[in-house]
């Protein structure tokens, strides 16, 4: 019980980053948003667990690093301009993406509960965006264009296995790249860096050091103690955090319509990852560092 208190708290640190951003964290330059959130916590992870990459797990480690670019990149648009609580809800539906990009991908085809699954996700995500006063289509955009590049690095990981270092010290370099590859980019669309106030350093010590780094190596470690179904499962306090923190934190407020959405797809979730033939699905899912 213990081990799965304390692997639940990095979804539940996780969950916080929709509410962290809406509140300290400045709209207009999102990019560099990037470089601080990952470039500390690669360096943290790497002084944590340092090593070198050698053969093609160098190339491997610049593309995951790529994916942790996009992936951040979208969960900070949608962060900003969703209600934390539904971004939350929304990035919450990637282990059920996941069983349609399996089937895509790999030809592997779902099971019927599996697809029961999907569609009645697929209905509470509608009754959660219906319920919205005004539907910001760039936001939910983000957000799914977050879940996909997360499912591409995991994805990609699952092919290539388990590298020649400690999954830390690979974690730690692939962070560290794509807040590296951030760097021209904010350089040429956003100028100069912005000096960090103190909203902004209270914000990365949160959402960067302690969320991309120590709660990641938390993470790996319950991964290691944990099946992938507990941890499929633990995945779920993200968006319930979400929820909490945005209901609590920056004052949202859900109608009835919004919360029979969340506990559908929440419901939706924990229905399909009741299964055992998830179970491929749920493996991939469990390096996700996350989802947000």
């Amino acid at each position: 019980m213990l081990v799965q208190l304390r692997t639940a708290l990095t979804p539940a640190i996780w969950g916080t980053t929709y509410a962290v951003t809406t509140l300290l964290l400045p709209a207009e330059d999102p990019v560099w948003m990037v470089v601080y959130r990952l470039l500390p916590a690669g360096l943290l992870l790497l002084a944590f667990a340092p090593g070198l990459l050698k053969g093609p797990w160098v190339k491997r480690a610049m593309t995951i690093g790529l994916t942790n670019l996009s992936m951040i990149f979208f969960v900070f648009i949608a962060a900003f301009r969703l209600p934390s609580g539904m971004a939350g809800t929304l990035m919450a539906t990637l282990p059920l993406q996941i069983i349609f990009y399996i089937w895509i991908l790999d030809g592997k085809t779902p099971v019927a509960r599996q697809l029961i699954a999907s569609l009645i996700g697929l209905f509470g995500v509608g009754l959660l965006l219906l319920g919205a006063v005004e539907l910001d289509w760039i936001g939910i955009g983000a957000a799914m264009a977050a879940c996909l590049s997360t499912f591409t690095g995991v994805y990609l990981s699952g092919k290539w296995g388990r590298p020649d270092v400690s999954m830390v010290t690979y974690t730690g370099w692939h962070v560290t790249l794509g807040g590296l590859y951030a760097v021209p980019i904010a350089l040429v669309l956003e100028g100069a860096a912005p000096v960090p106030d103190l909203n902004m350093v209270l914000a990365f010590f949160w959402i960067g050091i302690l969320g991309m780094g120590l709660a990641s190596v938390n993470w790996l470690k319950g991964i290691v103690q944990l099946n992938p179904t507990t941890i499929g499962f633990l995945s779920l306090v993200n968006p319930v955090s979400a929820v909490l923190c945005g209901q609590l934190l920056v004052g949202e407020q859900f109608g009835v319509r919004q919360w029979v959405g969340i506990l559908i797809v929440l419901g939706s979730i924990v229905f399909a990852l009741k299964n055992p033939g998830t179970r491929k699905a749920t493996t991939q899912t469990k390096d996700v560092a996350a989802t947000s």
